[in-house]
């Protein structure tokens, strides 16, 4: 079994379109096809059994590994995680959003944990690379095609957070060609 701690950093393509949250489907989607994913394995006892007999058996295993300090002081851990992780469990894979929620405490170290387009960086989310970033790197908001790969290839587009990714158009003179996606995500 492979076990990823911290997180990845990963790259996408796709052609070029106006539509960049259906650009970014086509990302997710075609990297679910191609397997560029981090696959967490599935907790197949908690398929087996009821919510509530996992959430038992999980917390007693909790309990008992609780150090005494804790247990003298009576405190009481949360059973949310326990309850997340079967319903994770439940979760039949069928495509990249069945695939980000069956396994929530890991993400997918792939441009599958990028849900969404917005203006600026948040969780889960793509934004454009600044303007300041662009020029600082390629000298021109319009790059070619040929620079986007370079840059990406010697990790020169990545400061913009984990759990988070950003986007930007590359050119074939021009013309837009290309819509590449970067981040960091997965745990």
């Amino acid at each position: 079994m492979e076990v990823r701690v911290g997180a990845s950093s990963w790259s996408a393509r796709t052609d070029y379109q106006e539509d960049l949250e259906a650009a970014l489907r086509l990302a997710r989607q075609d990297a679910y096809k191609r397997g560029s994913f981090y696959r967490a394995e599935q907790d197949a006892e908690a398929r087996t059994m009821t919510e509530e007999e996992y959430v038992v058996q999980q917390m007693a295993a909790v309990r008992d590994n609780l150090p005494d300090e804790f247990r003298n002081e009576g405190w009481e851990p949360d059973d949310s995680f326990v309850r997340e992780a079967w319903h994770a469990a439940q979760i039949e894979v069928t495509d990249p959003d069945t695939l980000l929620a069956s396994q929530p405490f890991s993400g997918t170290h792939s441009v599958i944990d990028m849900t969404g387009v917005g203006a600026v960086p948040a969780d889960g989310i793509v934004a454009p690379v600044p303007d300041g970033v662009l020029d600082n790197i390629f000298g021109t908001r319009r790059p070619s095609v040929a620079a986007v790969g370079a840059a990406i290839g010697r990790h020169a587009i990545d400061d913009f957070g984990r759990d988070r990714g950003a986007y930007l158009i590359a050119y074939d003179g021009a013309v837009p060609a290309f819509i590449y996606f970067l981040g960091h995500s997965g745990d």
